[in-house]
């Protein structure tokens, strides 16, 4: 007998049909082939029973936003610089403290407008000239219209603004007027501010701001003498073994550096290699102008979607472990003062990497005199401890070294299951940003961009597990 299918028959058929094919299908593995061994592959999130815990293996190889839109390369300039910058720089800054910008917010009918001035200084023969203009948005007006410029990147009060005509021009200081909100946590009506541009990549630019980070950092150091350190108890923490004062300076660095412009440039590279070294090092060096032009206001107003703040990128929550460890260190109590002076943050980050190596190597003391101290204590600084911890139980000390460690488990024909799993951990945790935060440092240790002329001597001590002696020069 022939059936006749209505309309409501075949909604239901419809309706069956998705059903069947949106149920969820068993979860499997997916495997790849690694030399002569078979290495799990999971499409989701697996957890592996290790001793009663559970580890969750994160399936992190989703490229992150900071990596798909990274800050632009460093453009080349034509500017000729015959005159003292930093001299120049300085005048500009005076200039433009007696003058005044206002903000209006949006309101029905206008839209937000947000003065600016800038102090253009001819780098070839140190005029200084202040011009108006306004931010609407992300774009720039000036009512100068004989001046030709281009905004190769968007930050704000530190925006890269190219100053094409008048020719060996470039922009010395600004004054940024800031929301109302913002007038009362930074205590002032506009910012002033160096923004960095590729015409003040100047090598005395670069050496002051250099300069000027080692000398907080020793005099950081020298403060923190009398306080004890966790990681070495008996020892000052001014004279850790594990830290020297370029690893101090590095972390800055770290810290401060796009992480996205940085992997753009050592790309899929285990190290960087001769090309790649001079559009790191002005990577680098960008961060020391930015310091040499502004001096205890860099990175002042600066802040991140965790709370981070100031030249070291404090939270609240790593300040607070600072001032119930080290009481002793003479930090302010003050979030904002602690964060926005150099010499406050600078002695909070010496001191939080001490506490957290402690930490670390109490668990795992195999990590004292290993020689990957400073950056299981970076990795901590910059992650918290928790997952540094977990991976050294897990997979030993490695793989602190991210790309060089999957490099070589890549290359081996047989893992053993321990390999296999933390393998599988660096691939699909490669973009992660404290593997990443990690390959900035050790890019910064090889391309050794500053030798203090002096730094304060260490002392060996001994490792008391294993009886060794620890020494960093």
């Amino acid at each position: 007998m022939k059936k006749n299918y209505t309309l409501h028959n075949f909604f239901w058929l419809f309706i069956l049909f998705i059903f069947i094919g949106s149920a969820e299908a068993p979860s499997s593995l997916a495997s790849v082939r690694k030399g002569h061994c078979t290495i799990a592959k999971p499409a989701a999130a697996k957890v592996k029973k290790t001793k009663g815990r559970t580890c969750k293996i994160k399936s992190g190889s989703q490229k992150p936003m900071w990596l798909l839109n990274p800050m632009p390369p460093i453009s080349t300039t034509s500017v000729v610089c015959q005159v003292s910058p930093v001299s120049v720089i300085e005048k500009a800054r005076t200039m433009l403290s007696g003058e005044r910008a206002s903000y209006s917010p949006w309101s029905r009918g206008h839209a937000e407008k947000r003065e600016v001035k800038l102090a253009l200084a001819n780098l070839k023969t140190g005029t200084i000239k202040i011009v108006s203009g306004w931010v609407s948005g992300d774009n720039l007006f000036l009512y100068d219209k004989s001046i030709q410029y281009e905004v190769e990147w968007w930050n704000g009060f530190n925006s890269a603004i190219s100053i094409i005509k008048p020719e060996n021009t470039a922009v010395a200081a600004i004054l940024y007027a800031v929301e109302p909100y913002k007038q009362k946590l930074f205590g002032t009506p506009s910012i002033l501010y160096t923004p960095f541009s590729s015409a003040l990549l100047q090598p005395e630019l670069v050496q002051t701001g250099r300069n000027y980070l080692l000398k907080k950092i020793a005099t950081a150091q020298n403060e923190l003498q009398p306080v004890a350190s966790q990681a070495f108890p008996g020892r000052p923490l001014g004279r850790s073994p594990a830290f020297t004062a370029e690893d101090y300076l590095n972390i800055l660095l770290a810290e401060q550096m796009d992480p996205g412009r940085f992997c753009a440039i050592i790309e899929n590279n285990v190290r960087l290699n001769k090309k790649q070294h001079a559009p790191f090092k002005q990577l680098a060096e960008r961060i020391f102008v930015i310091v040499g032009t502004n001096q205890e206001d860099a990175y002042r107003f600066t802040g991140n979607y965790a709370g981070a703040r100031g030249l070291a990128q404090f939270t609240r929550i790593g300040m607070g472990e600072v001032w119930d460890n080290y009481p002793d260190s003479g930090i302010t109590r003050n979030f904002c003062k602690a964060t926005g002076q150099h010499h406050s943050a600078i002695k909070a980050e010496i001191c939080l990497l001490d506490h957290y190596l402690g930490l670390l190597a109490a668990a795992y003391p195999r990590l004292l005199g290993s020689g990957y101290e400073k950056y299981a204590a970076a990795a901590a600084y910059n992650g918290g401890p928790k997952r540094v911890m977990d991976g050294l139980e897990q997979f030993g000390m490695q793989w602190l070294n991210p790309r060089v460690r999957l490099a070589q488990l890549s290359e081996r024909k047989n893992l053993t299951r321990r390999e296999k799993l933390e393998y599988q951990w660096l691939k699909s945790n490669r973009y992660h940003e404290t593997f990443v935060y990690l390959m900035k440092l050790q890019a910064l240790d090889q391309a050794a961009l500053h030798k203090p002329e002096k730094q304060i001597p260490v002392q060996s001590v001994k490792n008391e597990l294993e009886r060794r002696i620890i020494a960093r020069d």
